[in-house]
């Protein structure tokens, strides 16, 4: 029996070295290739002909290098508790996360704020909608804790969600 090591070649180094690289590529251009939407709100401050109003401000933005057709902007607040009897139903019925159930989705459009969708948002660009203090405190108001979360939705209906906003609740001396 021959007990000999086979060695590489250099072109057998540069062949594994072609491949690695290609294979990089591809992942690197699979990525890149896919619509990002990035959501985040928080207090603001906007004056409009003179007149200052505070509230919360959603900001959208388009990190991806496409653009992206957005078609909805909307509010989430939970108004109830779910047990963990309903969202082992939950899962076992829509075969998803239970994340959000108990909680309330309501469109910016119920409360006459213009989100300016639908509307096409340039690669690397941002939108964002200011809602009034007073809105936010009307939305709160059936709900169980002062915690907001908005939802983008493009036109193919993919839904991305913000991180839950503590709304302050100051107490009043």
């Amino acid at each position: 029996m021959d007990d000999k090591i086979q060695t590489l070649k250099i072109t057998d180094y540069l062949a594994i070295y072609a491949a690695l690289l290609s294979s990089v590529v591809f992942l690197w251009n699979l990525v890149q290739s896919r619509p990002r939407i990035k959501v985040n709100v928080l207090f603001g401050v906007e004056t409009i002909d003179g007149v200052t109003t505070s509230g919360v401000f959603v900001v959208v933005r388009n990190t991806s290098s496409h653009d992206i057709h957005l078609g909805a902007i909307g509010i989430l607040y939970p108004y109830r508790e779910a047990g963990a009897k309903e969202r082992l139903l939950h899962f076992w019925r829509y075969k998803r996360w239970p994340k959000r159930v108990g909680w309330c989705h309501t469109s910016l459009s119920n409360y006459a704020i213009k989100d300016g969708c639908p509307m096409c948002l340039e690669a690397r660009k941002s939108h964002h909608v200011l809602v009034p203090k007073e809105i936010v405190e009307k939305i709160l108001s059936g709900a169980t804790q002062a915690t907001l979360i908005v939802k983008v939705q493009d036109q193919l209906w993919n839904d991305v969600y913000s991180k839950p906003f503590k709304w302050p609740q100051l107490k009043r001396v």
